[in-house]
């Protein structure tokens, strides 16, 4: 067998399909794998970066809330009039401001190293530790305000011969501008941001493999870990304008420890030999026939052509030529190879030679069979009466039925075979001697047919072509019966039709042409007896036609892309999960109508559902405002409290006082504070400290300070007649 040029070319032509086709999948495997390592490691450097920004961010922020806490002081402002006017502060003032100054630095001293608030032309300085003095008066410097820089507070304001320890360290600076009374600047507030906590921080965060920078105009202000590799990911800060945090880490490997990509290229090399096996299996099936012929015909045509030796093909050739040249013992089996040989499939055949699609032609006998003159092809279609698919097991059952029918029309001038398209379809090929085959033929077999698949609960309809000659239009034969089929679009199932029954004849659909505006006006009103109305309209009126199956095809492809259409404008976002497809394969217009109506039905399910959902958020937003109305005097009351009690974020909690309230929730709190506390001082009967206590400020400095700020005057002055 190995010696034959034939069967080398049929089984190596499958090595080469196998081989292409596990090279093709294997290097699909490796790609996705790639390509899945690649997301991830970026997927995990954008989750590195983020938790190194928001480190850094949180003390940036830190920095920022102490330089808002003191411009909007008032014992800060009582500072610095005391300072201008060159008088000493009070013994309650100057605890006032120390109180300040070490009760902000006490909130934030996990991050922040320190501050210090520098006023111009004074020369003392102010920090949570003390009173610093300096050497000359502190003189504003010409900057734009806020910045962040690296160095020490004696580098960016050049005090000379300084020996305070805290003015000399090195390390993050944010500077902003203290204003008096949202004026000019009078004032510089420096906050010194601790690099040793910041720097562990970091490091517990990145690891030994990465780095971080945190670089601005003024070039790279902090940096941690390894920062000379290649930059993986940048970030901008979300509290400083034109900061910007840079990721370093080392490229990635193209080929880690992938286990599963390891076990399914094993997989993939045991297929393959599996597959080789099955090649050489195949391959000798295809080449018996091609054998046999060779071993019959090989004797007469090695004598009569020596030269014919050396081309296997040849010689067969040669042989067929010396059978078709014998008499009468030749003559029955040309009978089954003369067909072909007339039609030049015998010649395509050999001429190719490793076609295995071909090659099996000769080991089937059915088809080999079809040795009358005429033929006709017809396409059975079996249907479920219910709404479910049918399996392959049923083809064996439906095999039967159409082998009984075959053989009870079957005779001596005719020959009938079939074969399986799908489960849903199978071709009947008849073939006879007469030019005109007898439609009650058709019928008798329609009707045999379909009374054998009725304990199925099957419908069977038939689709059937002219009476051809020529074996080359066998393919036009299938796709002409299977065209008569579209009958059903206007029939029904359980009907025959004959392709020459189909007429030309041209008619318009009907499509209404207000059908967009009448659909969305349906879905917006929620109406299901309109949407019924309108498609039923629609159907009966294209049915009354009795047009051509290329009128109703003409209909569907108008009808499908201007309802999707309209849905997707009407539904908005809650038509993203519709699935509503285009009918496709052998269906009846009432069919395709229902499916249509059904799915429309859908869509007023989901729009109603979209609905409740939004009258449900808008009531836990109502029992959210509700809330802390009723509780804003309480001293516990806070952003978490209400994020826990309710489900729902931070987040959401900002933006729906902003959107009810216009204002943040800590103004709208401080306002119904203060609001309910200038009622009950107004009522008289209670000392300041009870009121401030009762609206939920417990320390009075807050107290005072924030009823200043909404009132304009402290509560003693708003006491006062």
């Amino acid at each position: 067998m190995f010696q034959s040029r034939i069967f080398k070319q049929i089984f190596f032509s499958y090595i080469l399909i196998i081989a292409v086709s596990m090279c093709a999948y294997a290097a699909f495997l490796v790609y996705q794998s790639r390509q899945i390592a690649r997301t991830q490691t970026e997927r995990e450097n954008e989750l590195l970066l983020r938790a190194a920004a928001d480190i850094v961010d949180d003390r940036i922020e830190a920095a920022q809330d102490i330089v808002r806490e003191l411009k909007y002081s008032t014992v800060m402002r009582d500072l610095y009039m005391s300072a201008r006017l060159s008088s000493a502060l009070d013994t309650y003032s100057d605890y006032a401001v120390q109180e300040e100054l070490r009760s902000l630095y006490s909130a934030h001293a996990a991050h922040l190293y320190g501050f210090t608030v520098f006023l111009d032309g004074n020369e003392r300085a102010y920090s949570a530790g003390g009173v610093v003095h300096l050497d000359a008066p502190f003189e504003m410097p010409e900057e734009t305000w806020p910045f962040i820089r690296c160095g020490s507070i004696a580098d960016t304001f050049h005090f000379k011969n300084n020996k305070r320890y805290f003015y000399n360290k090195q390390g993050l600076l944010y500077c902003d501008g203290y204003t008096w009374q949202r004026g000019v600047d009078v004032g510089v507030i420096c906050v010194f941001i601790d690099p040793e906590e910041t720097g562990r921080a970091l490091e517990r965060v990145l690891g030994d493999a990465y780095g971080v920078r945190a670089v601005n105009g003024d070039g790279v202000l902090y940096a941690v870990g390894k920062t000379n590799g290649q930059i993986a990911l940048t970030r901008a800060s979300a509290v400083c304008d034109g900061l910007n945090y840079e990721l370093y880490g080392e490229a990635p490997v193209l080929f880690g420890t992938d286990y599963f990509l390891f076990g399914m290229l094993l997989l993939l090399g045991l297929i393959s030999i599996f597959l080789i096996w099955l090649a050489f299996w195949q391959s000798k099936r295809y080449y018996k026939p091609i054998g046999m012929l060779g071993d019959m015909v090989s004797r007469d045509s090695d004598a009569e052509h020596p030269e014919a030796k050396n081309d296997e093909m040849d010689g067969i050739i040669r042989g067929i030529e010396n059978l078709i040249g014998e008499k009468n013992r030749y003559h029955e089996k040309m009978l089954t190879i003369g067909p072909y040989a007339g039609a030049g499939m015998l010649q395509a055949i050999v001429a190719d030679g490793t076609g295995g699609e071909k090659l099996s032609i000769l080991t089937d006998e059915d088809f080999l069979d079809l040795r009358h003159l005429y033929y006709v092809v017809a396409v059975v279609n079996f249907a479920y009466e219910e709404s479910r698919a049918a399996d392959e097991r049923l083809r064996g059952r439906l095999d039967a039925v159409l082998r009984q029918a075959s053989e009870a029309w079957s005779s001596e001038e005719r020959h009938i075979v079939w074969y399986f398209r799908d489960v849903y379809n199978a071709y009947l090929i008849v073939n006879d001697d007469e030019p005109e085959l007898s439609e009650d033929l058709f019928f008798g077999l329609h009707r045999q047919i379909a009374a054998a698949a009725a304990p199925e609960r099957m419908m069977v309809s038939m689709g059937v072509d002219r009476p051809r000659e020529d074996i080359m239009e066998l393919k036009t034969a299938c796709v002409r019966a299977m065209s008569a089929l579209d009958g059903v679009l206007r029939d029904g199932r359980g009907e025959i039709f004959f392709a020459e029954e189909q007429t030309q004849t041209r008619v318009e659909h009907y499509f209404p042409a207000g059908f967009r505006e009448q659909l969305r006006g349906c879905l917006e009103r929620r109406d299901r007896d309109g949407v019924h109305a309108l498609l039923f309209d629609i159907y009966k009126k294209n049915l009354d036609l009795d047009a051509p199956a290329e009128v109703y095809r003409a209909l569907l492809d108008e009808f499908y892309p201007a309802m999707l259409k309209t849905v997707r404008e009407t539904a908005g976002l809650a038509a993203v999960h519709l699935n509503i497809r285009r009918t496709e394969g052998l269906m009846t217009l009432q069919e395709i109508f229902d499916y249509y109506d059904a799915a429309l039905m859908s869509v007023i399910d989901l729009l109603i559902d979209s609905e409740k959902s939004r009258d449900e958020t808008d009531r836990v937003d109502d029992e959210i405002l509700q809330y802390v109305d009723d509780h804003f005097c309480d001293q516990d009351i806070s952003l978490q409290l209400l994020s826990d009690r309710f489900r729902v974020s931070n987040k959401y909690l900002l933006l729906l006082f902003k959107q009810r309230h216009g204002t943040t929730y800590l103004q709208y709190l401080q306002n119904k504070r203060i609001a309910r506390a200038a009622e009950m001082i107004r009522e008289g009967g209670r000392s300041l400290a009870e009121i401030g206590e009762m609206v939920g400020y417990p320390n009075q400095l807050t107290f005072r300070r924030n009823f200043k700020a909404v009132m304009g005057v402290t509560p003693s002055e708003f006491r006062e007649p």
